[in-house]
């Protein structure tokens, strides 16, 4: 799981290696088979009988499932338009075939919604994969899943892994922190959320950043994210305890602003004994003691995450632990650190479907001697593995767990809902925590008394002078009056007075604030400094470039292409190699502004969505082309010269036939496709619902709009997708579940044009038509096969 942290004890930093992660002395045992391992350790029962996780006559429930199989889950990605299309797909397509499916004379449960996931798009379904390869329907609805996952159509992923984004409560403006982020699915749904209700076409007014400490899995990480096509999301590889700090100008000479976050996420590294119904080996390798090396780094990684958070801001910490050492211990002593500045959420009226259990307020330590202790102070210093920061593994005491609301943590167990074990924590910041954020609350504060003091004490002048001039009885009166009405006018004049003053610099104790550079000097060589760590240094590759819309290759892109003012010019960039680049990338306004902020101190991995790439075409009108990844993005500010609106049946000859000849398209088609240039880029777009009453449309389950980006050759209409795209396509259009391998074929024979195209060419131009259809063929095979 990506993590920020380390692995293990003595590990290298970074991958969710952690989860599981747990180590023995010497080489892993060998078995016959995977079923020969024993679901079962002897310590694993001893120190979780005394944790009293759950009671005692039900703990051996809880041993039981956790040696089952963890069944199969996934999440239909609902900010898509096509969510819907593909939920009643599943409802209607396939599970009604289930029901009358038998693997060895045993019944085949059909796949069910989770009751808890909104909107019924997170399912779950316990046949094995080897009953999928059995049964020519259960083969195809795995053809269905492995395709829709990889377009990012479905997501698989575990039930409980699913729990921690949805408390976020991510909205489109926010933005939003993944501080241990691969292998990338929970930070989908955070990119789910943030275009939640954002109309096709429009841009979110946040972001989300994806990172992850470990290099490789980061670059794993991207291909999860590029399935969502977000220009929101940015990829960083950062130790998450080390995630830098990144300010924005401030005028005059004022402290520098630190950007801040909406919403953190905190999937921390951790030993993954919540996991052992898919990683089996966690019975064979655990021990008392995995979590010790472990708590360090999550505490320093919520601290972190603490610093970066907003006021106001939600954070949560959740790891597939069952350990407290790893949870409580951790939520506890770090809450108690920043004493009130954070809080646990109540959380108990959200998602009341989901069966949880509430956060231990006391436990126990084993130490490698099997002894279980009850406190620090207790421990005998000969004790074997005695640490000297053990003492934050341990409760606090019971009156201070019980003003923190300890209990408002949740536990997940397998048991309860067939699920993984699982730890959630809720937070809100309520206070500032460093001294920047500090100075700027107490300025604030010190503006709004002395606002209020300066309008009370107009008000009292007022009142004085009416005395003055009035007789006694009236005066009297007066003052009442105009005492009444400086009260009611006491809050605007504290905004005006407010307004005034912010304008004004604050120079006041500048000498007593530690200056950001000096307190990162200090950091290198001293202690660790949540609020200021030190920094990584940069990635050895070309850094992304944000291009000049007005001059060079992407002027020419964008005129040739005739794409309006309503996509914003200043975010295309792309990573320059011999002042030359091969693809162009749009990112939101709020990552053009985030990345200039941050500079060099982001490792930004990977940034956007890829719209435009290089042509291997000669005679190419423009020597860049549309990517399909990049059509939703764009296509709103395309012209109508750039889109060809087709019936059903155009819709299907693209399908099946993948490049057919221009003549074997509608009339109406063909004289639409006059006005676009041979050898370019042109998008296919089919609206169901305004197509709704075409004769040849066999059904009317498709309620999104369909867009295929195409090559408009000199005789034919080549599909630019890939094998997964098209696969999907052909499922949700024509019911056809064909096997993913098998399309690279059928695009071969396609270009062989072994079927007869809908209307002969004459005579004496025919063989120039097939000069022109071998040709668009062979960009065909060039550019699409390969892509």
């Amino acid at each position: 799981m990506g993590r920020g942290g380390r692995k293990n004890k003595g590990g290298s930093r970074g991958g969710k290696g952690g989860r599981g992660g747990s180590h023995v002395s010497g080489e892993r045992q060998t078995y016959k088979s995977f079923n020969d391992l024993r679901r079962d350790n002897d310590n694993f029962r001893k120190y979780y009988t005394a944790q009293k996780i759950v009671s005692e006559e039900e703990f051996p429930v809880l041993m039981e499932a956790m040696r089952t199989v963890l069944p199969t889950n996934f999440r239909i990605t609902g900010s898509r338009q096509q969510a819907v299309d593909i939920r009643e797909q599943i409802i209607n397509e396939f599970i009604p075939y289930f029901k009358d499916i038998t693997i060895e004379g045993a019944e085949i449960e059909p796949p069910h919604p989770l009751e808890w996931y909104p909107n019924n798009f997170g399912w779950q379904f316990t046949i094995p994969r080897v009953a999928l390869k059995k049964s020519k329907e259960l083969s195809k609805f795995h053809s269905f899943l492995v395709t829709e996952t990889e377009v990012g159509n479905i997501s698989r992923q575990e039930a409980v892994s699913m729990v921690p984004p949805l408390f976020l409560d991510v909205r489109p403006d926010h933005y939003v922190l993944d501080m241990c982020a691969a292998p990338g699915s929970k930070t989908a749904q955070l990119i789910e959320a943030l275009h939640s209700g954002v109309d096709a076409g429009q841009t979110p007014g946040g972001l989300v950043i994806a990172n992850d400490a470990d290099y490789k899995r980061a670059c794993m990480l991207v291909h999860q994210v590029n399935r969502l096509n977000s220009p929101n999301i940015v990829v960083t590889n950062h130790s998450g305890e080390r995630f830098p700090n990144i300010y924005r100008s401030t005028e005059g000479s004022g402290p520098r602003q630190i950007v801040q976050f909406d919403r953190i996420l905190c999937d921390v590294p951790c030993s993954g004994d919540g996991t052992t119904r898919k990683n089996v080996r966690v019975w064979e390798k655990w021990r008392p003691d995995d979590a010790y090396a472990l708590n360090p780094i999550q505490s320093k990684i919520l601290q972190r995450a603490a610093y970066l958070l907003k006021t106001g801001g939600r954070l949560v910490y959740s790891t597939c632990s069952l350990n407290p050492i790893e949870n409580e211990a951790v939520v506890a002593h770090v809450v108690d650190h920043f004493e009130g500045a954070l809080r646990l959420v109540d959380v108990s009226n959200q998602m009341p479907a989901l069966k949880r259990r509430p956060g231990l307020d006391t436990w126990k330590v084993m130490t490698r001697d099997g002894v279980l202790h009850d406190s620090f102070e207790a421990m005998p210093l000969e004790t074997a593995g005695r640490r000297k920061h053990m003492h934050k593994f341990f409760p606090l005491e019971p009156k201070r767990m019980e003003e923190m609301h300890i209990d408002r943590c949740m536990r997940i167990y397998s048991h309860l809902q067939n699920t993984g074990g699982f730890f959630v924590a809720v937070l809100e910041k309520v206070a500032p925590i460093s001294v920047d954020e500090k100075k700027k609350a107490a300025a604030e504060h010190a503006i709004l008394v002395a606002a209020t003091e300066k309008a009370r004490a107009q008000a009292k002048e007022l009142a004085e002078s009416a005395m003055d001039v009035e007789t006694e009885t009236e005066g009297a009166s007066a003052t009442k009056r105009v005492a009444n009405d400086a009260d009611a006018a006491d809050a605007k004049r504290v905004k005006v007075d407010i307004a005034a003053a912010s304008d004004v610099d604050d120079d006041e104790n500048e000498d007593d604030i530690v200056d950001g550079d000096d307190k990162e000097a200090k950091g290198r060589n001293g202690p660790y400094l949540p609020d200021n760590p030190r920094e990584d240094p940069a990635l050895p590759e070309n850094p992304f470039v944000f291009l000049d819309a007005n001059e060079g290759e992407l002027k020419t892109i964008l005129d040739y292409y005739g794409v309006k003012d309503t996509l914003s010019r200043n975010g295309f960039l792309s990573r320059i190699e011999n002042d030359a680049f091969r693809s162009v990338y749009n990112v939101s306004d709020s990552v053009r502004e985030l990345m200039g902020l941050a500079g060099q101190r982001l490792r930004v991995v990977n940034t956007g969505i890829r719209v435009f790439s290089r042509n291997c075409v000669k005679d190419a009108g423009c020597a860049f082309r549309l990517v399909c990844e990049g059509v939703p993005q764009i296509l709103p500010h395309l012209p109508d010269r750039c889109v060809l609106n087709v019936s059903f049946s155009d819709l299907k000859t693209l399908l099946e036939q993948v490049n057919p000849l221009l003549t074997a398209l509608s009339e109406e088609s063909q004289e639409r496709i006059k006005n676009v240039m041979p050898s370019s880029s042109i998008i296919v777009r089919y609206d169901p619902v305004a197509r709704a009453g075409d004769a040849e449309q066999p059904f009317t389950r498709l309620t999104a709009v369909l867009t295929i980006p195409c090559w408009r050759g000199h005789a034919s209409l080549s599909v630019h997708m890939d094998k997964n795209q098209l696969c999907s396509l052909i499922h949700r259009v024509l019911g056809r579940y064909i096997d993913r391998n098998a399309v690279g074929g059928l695009k071969l024979a396609n270009n062989t044009r072994s079927q007869e195209p809908a209307a002969e060419p004459k005579a004496e131009v025919e063989a120039e038509v097939e000069a022109k259809v071998e040709a668009d063929a062979a960009v065909d095979d060039e550019e699409v096969v390969a892509e």
